[in-house]
């Protein structure tokens, strides 16, 4: 519960410093005083509301878990807004956004506020009829888990099923390209270093004429190699002549390996190989190099047969998704069954606390969805047959107090702080009393702020401070004494403290 609130420079307020207790805490004084202002600058604090204020701080008598969001913890917990410039916001001393302050805020403070009614959601309606169903059965608690574990399996598959299918269109929308690419590598088959041999067989065919004419005429040398050899040995020279013979042989040797490869480029066809080495060209000019483009090749054949293996492993998640689908359904007929064993109690049970502020009947009507975390039931209520979105700002608040009030009845786990704007606004005398009666009961789960200009439910108040004004400057005084409730009480019926009768109505209020 919020132990202490202290705001510095707010608008009319120079200087607020308040400490509260559990249960139901009332702001009350005249228009304009400053009675939101006040509110706003608490719930600002704590990242619920913006604020104008240049110092707040809100300490909770508690300590809460702050671990997810790396900050330490402490027996107490102290959320500090400071502006300078800009606004900056602490909890426990350590910087954070406000979008973590808003998001712990959360975790404890209820808001009742007109643009943001989760009472009416379909999860909060369906929670409720659990809370009473377990109640009764805690057995039904296996059930909503065991549900809860195959629901989450099943999100799991199907989360991994659309990734794998991502990937398979990801990888399909190509696939017809990559096998024109894959059959226009392999049609024409090229080999390292092709392109570089047909390279030089066009240029040996360029000149084969004239390496021909060239080695008719070097015959002659051939010829008369014998009589070089003659004249060497002649001279005694027959290291020399032996030489000149190894190399005369050696030349003849590879001047017959050019013949023969004369003779093989005879069979050639040179347009052919022109073709060929346009093609290859074509390969070198797109790919960069043959290398990379028998990469290529091999990386898309590659992705083919990926492809091919998710789509079976696409079949089997499937049967895994269809077999779980079986599973939760079963389940969750389970879980439906029970729920409209239950219904005529949720409404008998919020039908009592609606009677108390003058509302009529509710119908919860439950319809059957896919699936959702907790089964395939959603949940609409209706008032007196009138859809909940229909009726007045007031009726829906009454009809948030009458579920709020249900919840603590049949939940172990509900507690925080509800902060209500003017909850009993344009509500009869009767009517703000019966509102004040069931705020006390949820006061003792929640402590609960609220303003209001009603004396019926001003004089049910655990703590009651009094928002004035002087001279523009705004205060807060805790009224501490029935003399000094029963006056303000006097002044908000619009009478005389020195009036007798309405004295005595406002003390009646009190005692009640």
């Amino acid at each position: 519960m919020i132990e202490r609130f202290y705001m510095k420079d707010n608008l009319s307020f120079e200087s607020v410093d308040l400490e509260f207790e559990q249960g139901l805490i009332l702001f009350t004084g005249p228009s304009g005083a400053g009675k939101s202002v006040l509110m706003n600058g608490i719930l600002g604090a704590i990242g619920q509301k913006d604020s104008l204020a240049n110092l707040s701080e809100v300490i909770f008598n508690n300590s809460i878990n702050l671990e997810e969001f790396g900050i330490e913890g402490d027996d107490i917990t102290v959320f500090r807004q400071i502006r300078k410039g800009k606004l900056r916001y602490f909890i426990n001393s350590q910087t954070v956004s406000k979008k973590v302050v808003s998001k712990i805020g959360k975790l404890f403070i209820n808001h009742l506020n007109p643009r943001d009614i989760v009472e009416f959601d379909s999860k909060n309606l369906i929670g409720i009829l659990d809370m009473i169903i377990l109640s009764k059965e805690p057995e039904f608690i296996k059930i909503m888990d065991n549900f809860k574990i195959e629901f989450n399996e099943y999100e799991n598959l199907n989360r991994e099923l659309r990734n794998l299918e991502n990937e398979i269109s990801h990888i399909a929308q190509r696939e017809e390209f990559i096998k024109f690419e894959i059959s226009q590598i392999k049609k024409i088959a090229p080999k390292v270093g092709e392109y570089e041999e047909l390279q030089l067989m066009k240029k040996q065919l360029s000149k084969k004429d004239r390496i021909e004419n060239y080695i008719d005429e070097v015959q002659v040398i051939f010829n008369n190699q014998h009589n070089i050899y003659e004249i060497f040995d002649l001279m005694g020279m027959e290291k020399e002549a032996e030489e000149i013979s190894n190399f005369y042989e050696d030349v003849k040797a590879k001047v017959e390996d050019i013949q023969d490869k004369l003779s093989e480029l005879d069979d050639s066809n040179i347009e052919k190989i022109l073709n060929r080495i346009e093609k290859i060209s074509e390969l070198r000019d797109k790919y960069s190099s043959i290398e990379k483009a028998l990469e290529y090749r091999d990386s898309q054949m590659a992705e083919l047969k990926k492809l091919a293996k998710l789509r079976k492993a696409k079949i089997v998640l499937s049967q895994k998704i269809s077999d779980k689908n079986d599973i939760l359904l079963e389940i969750a007929s389970d879980i439906s069954d029970k729920r409209g064993d239950y219904l005529d109690e949720f409404e008998s049970s919020l039908n009592h606390y609606l009677s108390l502020l003058n509302l009529d009947k509710s119908e919860l009507e439950l319809f059957e969805i896919d699936f959702i975390s907790n089964g395939t039931d959603l949940g609409h209520l209706k008032i007196s047959d009138t859809d909940i979105e229909k009726l007045s700002y007031g009726e829906q608040n009454r009809v948030r107090l009458a579920l709020l009030t249900l919840k603590t009845k049949f939940s172990k786990n509900v507690n925080g702080t509800l902060f209500l704007d003017e909850i009993d606004a344009n509500l009869s005398g009767e009517e703000s009393m019966k509102v004040a009666q069931v705020l006390k009961e949820l006061s003792k789960v929640y402590q609960v702020f609220a303003v209001s200009h009603q004396p019926q439910l001003t004089s049910q108040a655990d703590q009651h401070f009094l928002v004035a004004k002087t001279k523009g400057k705004s205060s807060v005084t805790l009224l501490d004494s029935k003399t000094n409730r029963a006056k303000e009480i006097v002044r908000m019926v619009g009478g005389e403290f020195s009036n007798q009768n309405v004295y005595k109505f406002a003390m009646s209020l009190l005692e009640k």
